[in-house]
């Protein structure tokens, strides 16, 4: 078990000329194995066995579309068009939703959320059919770093879903030069000719921090035993708790310079998905 958590956590896969296999078992081990454990945290006097293969092959489906929704964002680049980022955000919110569901140990396709700039929307399709609005906070934070960087962009905010800032220069820090720097909830991009690509690029970094906000539903369990009334209604019903665990994962896959950036997985994973093109990992 440990092994297969090394093997999810921290995905320092070998690169092939088959790039895709390795993102799609990536895609698809990351929704199964979260969705699983967490159907055994969660589970109600059954037999563990039978809730993790249910996590599992539900969670499967979910990093599935997660792929799907991925590898559609090529075409903003491809198209110099920003119109294709809206239906794959929506597939990814399908995809994150049956994850989430599935590792809270909920009957299969009963819980949905759609995440969109610095908002979540949550409905269900049980007999509650309840629907809440909650704040994310980190996209809140992440937009005020942003700002001291860029210049908000509010068309490329409404198309993408995603808080956006521009900016004409490059931007400097101790990796180097960057024409795009992502916060998680928001990112700074380099008004060139090149911005539907750095763009896209920016946009699978969102879909990598959403992915791994499964582990809230590993908490559910921890969170019902709170004793602090008030703090627990603020965030069943004003925000949600938007934890910055992809960052944590980032890190430990190494932060590089150009030309070695693309050892770093997620790195790597957002410039094959947004170029659809083979990457060179040095």
């Amino acid at each position: 078990m440990k092994f297969l958590l090394i093997l999810l956590f921290i995905p320092q896969v070998v690169f092939s000329q088959n790039q895709e296999n390795n993102i799609l078992l990536y895609n698809v081990g990351l929704g199964g194995i979260t969705s699983g454990i967490g159907a055994v945290i969660n589970k109600k006097n059954e037999n563990w066995k039978r809730c993790f293969v249910r996590g599992f092959w539900q969670g499967s489906i979910g990093g599935l579309i997660n792929y799907s929704s991925k590898k559609s964002i090529y075409l903003i680049n491809k198209n110099s068009s920003f119109a294709y980022a809206l239906p794959a955000r929506l597939l990814n919110a399908a995809g994150n939703s049956i994850m989430q569901n599935a590792a809270a140990n909920e009957p299969f396709l009963k819980n949905w959320n759609f995440e969109y700039a610095f908002l979540r929307v949550d409905f269900s399709t049980g007999a509650a059919k309840k629907i809440r609005v909650r704040v994310l906070p980190e996209a809140v934070i992440a937009s005020g770093v942003a700002l001291s960087e860029g210049k908000f962009d509010i068309s490329t905010t409404l198309v993408t879903g995603i808080m956006s800032f521009k900016r004409k220069e490059v931007m400097r820090s101790e990796r180097g030069i960057h024409d795009g720097v992502n916060y998680g909830r928001a990112f700074v991009y380099q008004d060139t000719s090149e911005k539907y690509l750095i763009v896209a690029h920016e946009i699978i970094h969102e879909f990598q921090y959403r992915e791994y906000l499964v582990f809230n539903s590993w908490l559910q369990p921890a969170v019902a035993n709170v004793k602090a009334p008030g703090l627990k209604n603020i965030f069943t019903k004003y925000l949600y708790p938007d934890v910055p665990y992809f960052g944590l994962f980032y890190m430990i896959e190494g932060v590089y310079q150009y030309p070695l950036l693309y050892r770093n997985y997620y790195e790597f994973e957002a410039e094959r998905c947004a170029t659809s093109k083979f990457v060179k990992v040095q």
